[in-house]
């Protein structure tokens, strides 16, 4: 009998502890498959951030609508006759962006998950290119959320860094007079 109580409450414990885990799993997969579908580049329209707002948390929607703003005021300011602040995907570290995509690991403690990305040309005429970046997860009052992604390419033209500190020095750029 005391086995069998053991046994409920490790199955219990192994259960709840794995829960939250697939659902920052679920809303990295579900993230990830919009992105596929939307293929944004640059900084995202505001029709396609509809369809971002619910993977995101409050404060990244915030700085990525402050970071279209800025993008916007930089465009009249050169007259369009410069490129936009930021050019190619916004979401991944390869300015391509990616075809496609497997979340690999989340884990609670960190609140991130380790996504592994490809990106195949149109023309298939050389291998695909493959890396991982992390993106890390927040609980909100609407369940998890993505607050943020680490840029985790090796090649000498990519973003660097986290998409937050990107957006703030693309607001900052922006905006400067």
């Amino acid at each position: 009998m005391r086995l069998i109580a053991v046994f409920i409450v490790l199955f219990t414990t192994v259960v709840f502890a794995a829960e939250p885990a697939s659902d920052m799993m679920e809303v990295v997969d579900s993230f990830y498959n919009t992105y596929l579908a939307v293929q944004p580049s640059g900084i995202p329209t505001a029709k396609e951030m509809e369809n971002f707002n619910p993977y995101f948390t409050a404060g990244l929607v915030k700085l990525l609508q402050q970071a279209d703003q800025a993008e916007q005021k930089y465009h009249e300011q050169t007259k369009g006759e410069v490129p936009p602040l930021v050019e190619g995907d916004l979401f991944t570290s390869l300015f391509e962006g990616a075809t496609n995509f497997k979340v690999l690991l989340c884990e609670i403690k960190t609140g991130s998950c380790l996504v592994e990305l490809s990106y195949v040309a149109q023309e298939k005429t050389s291998s695909p290119t493959i890396w991982k970046d992390k993106v890390y997860l927040v609980k909100t009052a609407r369940g998890w959320q993505i607050d943020d992604i680490e840029f985790l390419g090796e090649w000498q033209f990519m973003h660097r860094g986290r998409l937050q500190d990107l957006l703030e020095q693309v607001v900052m750029e922006g905006n400067n007079d």
